[in-house]
């Protein structure tokens, strides 16, 4: 009875892994689904996803059509403002621009990263700050740990100043 569950759960990311079912194959747009590949910055390697989901329904891509599509689509993906959001929501690039794109979307990803490591970097030392408050706090706790929570608190506390100055000049260069 527990193997039904498990083969449910299997087959179901099994599914998941075909990019286009039996009638999406069979009524393909290729030039239209290039353009959404290359639009979301997918690699070129996808177009082979397509094939194998596509191949169970003896169905072809028309690369031609499709590298066209995504060709168009990569002049969305592969601008310095796509780059910026694509680094500061933390998502990695997986180099599908061409090389001539390819250095405005990086400066802008690259920005962004900046600012999502650093914002990142924050969040961990403010946690720290907050842990470090509650121990502080606990009832019992001798001398000495209570000078060596209040130093680190003030280690902490600078880091995070630090951090706030580096986050305003690295938004105001965006």
């Amino acid at each position: 009875m527990t193997r039904a569950p498990a083969l449910l759960s299997l087959l179901l990311a099994l599914a998941g892994c075909a990019t286009l079912d039996k009638d999406e194959c069979r009524n393909a747009n290729w030039t239209a689904i290039g353009l959404e590949d290359g639009a979301q910055g997918r690699g070129i390697e996808r177009v082979g996803d397509h094939r194998r989901a596509c191949a169970e329904h003896n169905v072809q891509p028309d690369l031609d059509r499709y590298t066209a599509g995504r060709n168009e689509g990569l002049k969305t993906f592969c601008t310095y403002d796509r780059g910026y959001r694509h680094g500061l929501n933390g998502n990695a690039y997986s180099g599908a621009c061409p090389e001539p794109m390819q250095k405005d979307f990086l400066a802008g990803y690259g920005r962004g990263k900046e600012i999502h490591s650093l914002d990142k970097r924050l969040e961990e030392v403010n946690m720290e700050i907050r842990k470090t408050k509650s121990g502080l706090s606990e009832p019992g706790s001798s001398p000495r740990l209570r000078a060596m929570l209040a130093e680190k608190l003030d280690a902490l506390s600078r880091e995070a100043a630090d951090l706030e100055r580096q986050l305003a000049r690295a938004r105001s260069r965006r």
